[in-house]
């Protein structure tokens, strides 16, 4: 069934919706989770808290949303790894590259920085992130991996744990260095090519069948 066109008011309210969650996810990586309040997005604004109030009732609701639209961006993006035609090495590496390449971005780096730095002290930001990113993402990914386990082209294991581990593969050495700063920078798509290609050829020969 498809759905009604939206109003020019309802597109407003989107739109301004969505300028709200650029600022927010500005401020959050800028100031971290802890330092930013609904009045110092409110002032970046240049608009009155109760307007940001009328869209998020807290800023806990307000990064869950920051949250909501990056991770699901990202999710998004990789979830066409599933193209029909596509042999398994072939979907693997289109799965990686995207991934890398998305994970490796200034966004996706800050966040994860914030995330990583305010989780001590706020769990929920840890919780938050997990539940609507990583966690989605190795839990669609799981799903690929068993329909080729039941296909005989992996042998049977744990599918998520299979999903973490060519994760782990996916990002050996390129991501920990950009989020603390060591290296800075996206990698070429050489780059990203020549990573992916070890990942997969690891990950294949670890779960090649008996």
């Amino acid at each position: 069934m498809t759905a009604a066109p939206m109003s020019r008011r309802e597109e407003r309210r989107d739109e301004r919706r969505d300028g709200i969650l650029d600022v927010a996810r500005d401020c959050f990586l800028a100031d971290g989770y802890a330092a930013t309040s609904m009045s110092s997005i409110a002032a970046r604004l240049g608009g009155s808290k109760g307007t940001l109030y009328n869209y998020f009732k807290s800023k806990e609701e307000l990064f869950e949303a920051v949250m909501q639209r990056q991770c699901g961006a990202l999710a998004e993006t990789l979830f066409d790894v599933e193209h029909e035609g596509d042999d398994a090495r072939e979907r693997l590496e289109h799965f990686g590259a995207a991934f890398l390449k998305l994970l490796l971005t200034p966004e996706s780096i800050g966040i994860h920085r914030v995330v990583v730095g305010e989780s001590g002290r706020f769990p929920e930001v840890g919780r938050m992130f997990y539940e609507m990113g990583p966690k989605v993402i190795l839990t669609k990914m799981a799903g690929y991996l068993s329909d080729l386990m039941d296909q005989g082209v992996l042998r049977r294991a744990d599918p998520f744990v299979a999903a973490q581990h060519f994760k782990d593969l996916t990002i050996s050495g390129v991501q920990q260095p950009r989020t603390w700063g060591v290296l800075t920078g996206e990698l070429s798509d050489a780059e990203v090519e020549s990573q992916v290609t070890m990942a997969v050829d690891t990950f294949l020969r670890a779960y090649r069948p008996d």
